[in-house]
């Protein structure tokens, strides 16, 4: 038995043989705790980002560039208010995102592409993950929530088209269709029609050069990372505010059967003790 245990033994009051159990308890909660930040995070993007993250030629240099940071930093947040309260650890806006991540290509390579036959290059999730690694690292550094929603937030909505730029760049190529002008990601969608297109996209992404993206995309960006200060100081306030615990009386016998070894246990073994016909 290390220092550490002795340690942990002494603030816990609990006995020696509930080390592994508690081990093994630490485990299972890491493992639910990264299911629920994960399941929470994925059905809010699907609520909130949705249709506008699923196909390449949905991608459009407007809205995409907006919807997409404006709904992954409530999550980023809120996980990050609430690991850096709880535990001090600059951690929660990079495990949801990331978690986020991983969550969308297993679903994206089983359902789209295993069920149904959807290329996987058609399916490319777009990623928020380097803003949350530069929201972390400025709550780390400046260890203030004020100074990391004044820059983190602004980076978070200005890094991700960068980001997504290393594999978008391909379908923004210019090519000739039927006389027309289009990109490699609109001809994707015109030769590879799907149930349910979202109107909408096709009418604001009318045109030829409008499509590869200009002016427009950085002043989306823009109004992307000035949107993500106030949500970023709204959902770390509803962050915190889950941090608020909340603490219920617990019975002597309970602590008892659990190894508590205080003084509490010890009067009630006592007590157990001196009554008539405990020692048969």
């Amino acid at each position: 038995m290390t220092e550490n245990d002795r340690a942990i033994l002494k603030v816990s009051e609990l006995s020696s043989r509930a080390i592994p159990w508690s081990r093994t308890l630490d485990v299972l909660i890491i493992v639910v705790a990264a299911f629920l930040v994960w399941s929470v995070s994925h059905i809010s993007f699907l609520l909130l980002g949705g249709d506008w993250d699923f196909f390449i030629d949905w991608k459009d240099r407007q809205y995409w560039i907006l919807i997409i940071p404006i709904t992954t930093i409530i999550m980023a947040a809120s996980f990050q208010a609430i690991f850096w309260n709880l535990f001090r650890l600059p951690v929660g806006a990079t495990a949801s995102l990331l978690l986020l991540l991983l969550g969308t290509w297993i679903v994206r390579y089983h359902s789209w592409q295993g069920l149904a036959y959807f290329p996987l290059s058609l399916v490319v999730p777009g990623t928020c993950l380097m803003g949350a690694l530069v929201l972390d690292a400025i709550l780390v550094l400046s260890r203030s929530w004020l100074v990391t929603g004044m820059f983190g937030a602004v980076l978070y909505g200005l890094l991700f088209y960068p980001a997504n730029w290393i594999y978008m760049a391909g379908y923004f190529q210019p090519v000739m269709n039927m006389g027309d002008m289009t990109s490699v990601a609109d001809l994707i969608g015109y030769t590879f029609p799907r149930a349910g297109t979202p109107e909408y996209i096709r009418i604001i992404e009318r045109g030829t050069l409008r499509t590869f993206g200009d002016t427009p995309t950085w002043v989306s960006a823009f109004f992307s990372a000035f949107v993500c200060i106030f949500l970023y100081y709204m959902f770390w306030g509803l962050g915190v505010l889950a941090c608020n615990a909340r603490f219920f009386p617990v019975g002597e016998r309970f602590k008892l059967i659990y190894g508590n070894k205080g003084k509490a246990a010890g009067k009630a073994v006592g007590a157990a003790a001196a009554q008539p016909g405990a020692a048969s």
